[in-house]
Formats: C-alpha cells, sequence, structure tokens
C-alpha cells in the first residue's frame, strides 16, 4: 500500500505523507457541536481566503480538484455526496467525530481519490462512519472504530483499507482493477458478496490477520448490480481468517483512559470459550503493535467478566490500544482499537527572527514529526519532516529562500497536536 492547535489527529498528515507545493488548503474543522456537513455553522474554516463555508467539491474543466482537509472532532450528518481528493485532500475524524448519513438524504456517498497522481492516504477513522456507500480509487484509509456501508463500497488502483476495528458492509464488496486489498487485524462482513470484472482468483485481496465473513445473501443494493461485475466465489478461498465461525471470546467493550500518568485499560467479556489469556497492545501509528500486558484469562464462562490492566509507562502524544484474545490453541482475534491522547496541552512554541533568519524554540512532551510555513494566502514554502526521535526542547533555524516581507504562519507538527503561530517578517 502502499494533524492555533486544531485537532490530536493533524500529525498524521505528515505520518501518512504530507506532500509540498504552492497550492493553498483549506482546512474545515468541526465545531465542538458539529452538525449537519451543509451548514456553515458546523465548520471552522481556516487555511486559504475567500473559501467556501462548507466542504464542497470543487470542479475545474469537468475535473474534481478538491484539496480540503476535514478534520472531524464531533457528530456530523452527511447530507451531500462528497469526494476526497486533489493533492493532499483527507479526511480525519477523531474519537469524539462521527460521519452518519442525515436521516433527511438518505443514500450518501463518501468517495476517495483520484485517477491522476500516486496512491496515498484519504481517510484517518478514530470514530465511527454510517453512509449508504463508499469508494476508495489510488486511496488508502486507516480504520480504528466502526465503520459501515449500507450498500456498497469499492475499492481499486492500489487502494488499501487497514482494518483495525469492524467494518460492516450491507451490500457487496467491489473489487475493479489494480490489485486493491484490506488488511489489518480487525473484522470484515460482507452480506453480499464479492463483485468483480471476471472470476480470477483474489489471492492478496485479504490480510492474513484479517477476519472476514461473506454471507452471499441478497440484498436491495444487489437487485440490480452495475453491469460486468459478478458475484465472484473465489473470494472465499482469498480469507486466511473465517469471520463467519464463532469467536473463543465474546468481547462486551474495551476501554483505554489516561489517568494519573498512566492509561487504565478495562474490558469485559460475556462469554468465553477455551480462552487462555489476553494481551494488550501499544501502537504511535496505529499500523505496529506492541506488547505492554499479558493478563490470563478464565477458560471457560458463561457469565460476564470484567479484567483490567495499566500501562506505567505510556509513550507522549497519541497511542492506539487493542486486546489480542488467545484460545488454548494458539488461534487468536484483536478487539477494536481504543485511542488514547497522553500528555496533551503542556507544549509552547516560540517564532522570531527575520526573512533571512527565522527561528523556532519548541518544548513539547511528545514527538515533533514536521515543521512547515505557509505564506498569507495558505501556501505551502518550506516543510520539514523530522526524525522520529525529535522530542522535548528543540531549536530550529528555518532556511525560508524567499524576500517577501508579510505574514507568515509557523506550524509544527507533533505526536500530541499541531502548534501555529503567525509572524510578521521583514
Amino acid at each position: 500500500m502502499k494533524t492555533n492547535i486544531l485537532s490530536f489527529v493533524l500529525f498524521s498528515l505528515l505520518s501518512f505523507g504530507l506532500h509540498t507545493g504552492t497550492a493553498a488548503q483549506t482546512v474545515y474543522t468541526t465545531t465542538a457541536t458539529g452538525g449537519t456537513w451543509s451548514d456553515p455553522d458546523t465548520w471552522t474554516v481556516t487555511g486559504t481566503a475567500n473559501a467556501n463555508r462548507v466542504p464542497t467539491n470543487q470542479v475545474v474543466n469537468g475535473r474534481d480538484v478538491s484539496n480540503n482537509i476535514i478534520i472531524i472532532n464531533a457528530p456530523v450528518q452527511l447530507d451531500r455526496d462528497y469526494t476526497v481528493s486533489g493533492n493532499n485532500g483527507i479526511i480525519l475524524i477523531g474519537t469524539a467525530g462521527s460521519i452518519e448519513e442525515a436521516a433527511s438524504t438518505p443514500g450518501r456517498a463518501l468517495n476517495f481519490g483520484q485517477q491522476t497522481g500516486a496512491d496515498q492516504q484519504r481517510l484517518l477513522a478514530n470514530g465511527s462512519v454510517e453512509v449508504t456507500s463508499m469508494s476508495f480509487l489510488k486511496a488508502d484509509a486507516l480504520i480504528n472504530a466502526p465503520l459501515t456501508a449500507k450498500c456498497s463500497i469499492s475499492i481499486s488502483n492500489q487502494s488499501t483499507l487497514t482494518v483495525a476495528s469492524n467494518v460492516s458492509i450491507e451490500g457487496d464488496l467491489i473489487v475493479r482493477q489494480g490489485n486493491p486489498s484490506i488488511e489489518g487485524t480487525g473484522a470484515l462482513e460482507i452480506d453480499g458478496c464479492v463483485r468483480t470484472q471476471s472470476r480470477g482468483n483474489l489471492n492478496g485481496l485479504f490480510g492474513p490477520n484479517l477476519r472476514v465473513c461473506i454471507q452471499g445473501q441478497d440484498n436491495a443494493c444487489s437487485a440490480a448490480p452495475e453491469p460486468g461485475l459478478d458475484c465472484n466465489p473465489n473470494a472465499l478461498q482469498a480469507i486466511a481468517i473465517n469471520g463467519c465461525a464463532p469467536l473463543p471470546v465474546e468481547l462486551i467493550n474495551f476501554s483505554a483512559k489516561y489517568v494519573d500518568e498512566q492509561v487504565q485499560l478495562n474490558w469485559a467479556t460475556a462469554m468465553e470459550r477455551a480462552s487462555s489469556n489476553f494481551t494488550v497492545e501499544r501502537s504511535q501509528d496505529g499500523r505496529q503493535f506492541e506488547a505492554v500486558s499479558v493478563v490470563p484469562a478464565a477458560g471457560q464462562s458463561s457469565s460476564t467478566l470484567t479484567y483490567s490492566s495499566v500501562d506505567k509507562t505510556p509513550r507522549a502524544g497519541t497511542s492506539y490500544y487493542r486486546l489480542k484474545a488467545t484460545d488454548t490453541d494458539g488461534t487468536f482475534s484483536y478487539s477494536s482499537v481504543a485511542v488514547v491522547q497522553v500528555g496533551k496541552g503542556n507544549q509552547t512554541m516560540t517564532v522570531y527572527g527575520n526573512l533571512s533568519s527565522l527561528n523556532l524554540d519548541l518544548r513539547s512532551p511528545g514527538t515533533c514529526r514536521a515543521i512547515r510555513v505557509l505564506d498569507s494566502m495558505g501556501r505551502v514554502v518550506y516543510t520539514e519532516q523530522l526524525a522520529a526521535e525529535t522530542a522535548g526542547t528543540f531549536s530550529r533555524t528555518i532556511p525560508l529562500r524567499t524576500s517577501v516581507a508579510g505574514i507568515y504562519i509557523v506550524q509544527a507538527m507533533t505526536s500530541t497536536g499541531m502548534m501555529s503561530q503567525k509572524i510578521l517578517l521583514n
């Protein structure tokens, strides 16, 4: 397969590959209460002058060139279709955010990617999504919260969906050309079938740790399928872990909370069959996980049991936690991912100097991922991605290589959020 503080998830723009360029980019951030997508009161707009008051797709010469950053930290009701495209367009959903199709306008679609350009990250979902359909074209997604497509999901052209939670498709999964894939340690349930343009093999479609259940049921969405797309029976052979089989552990909930400089983890089970242990795992990027603790399981139980564990040495910034339930025969399954912010708010940034010598002093409990400078029109004039070890207090002299006086915006993307400061340079 191949982030003023706007939101803790903004650092992901750099982690997943932010490209430099001269085109201005509009940032839409939800207000505290959220609202309907097409309502201007739902959004705070930054980054460019005279931007639309709500996220809309711009069409130039018949081509969609939308290049917006959408940051959702509150519930949003989707009342229109939206396409995430452009050089750096992306949707970032925080743990308190969600996208749900508005009841008054059913049939809404979210589309990610474009035909031109390279495959890139288009969706980071730490909050839930529920719409009618979704499509991914040269577009990657990291899904850490429940995602539901009431009809279909279409993937094509090297798109990779990394699932760390549960994805439910109430219709069909449509697989087009270009070797797309769905991987991760979560679960994918398809009520319908996997439709392709031919009935060839689908090796590599599903990752080795993904639980997949294909029900093959008729549904309203498949009543009039797209011409040339048929159910492919070879999809069953591409499944490594049968998600239709009953799990050895029925997990009721799993939560993680930062308290007194530690992360408290709690979970409960409704039923256990030959369960051996639970492993709490942690990640800083939502992809690579490490074991934090191992808790013995009950083995056999038909009543509710509660468990807990503590991460006494959490990593500063954003951390992702999941639970691995292992059976006595070695088989295992994963919980949904819980996202925790550690040490948020204990960071400062000072910017001073002039056009020939712009200086930045930063103190952060987390890791600084990147620095960039924008002009008054929101155009990127300097960007630098830093080594993963850059943490604590450090200083930087930024070579702007410009002689144009005016207002500039200096941004530092850290694992605890993005810091931003304006400065007048002469």
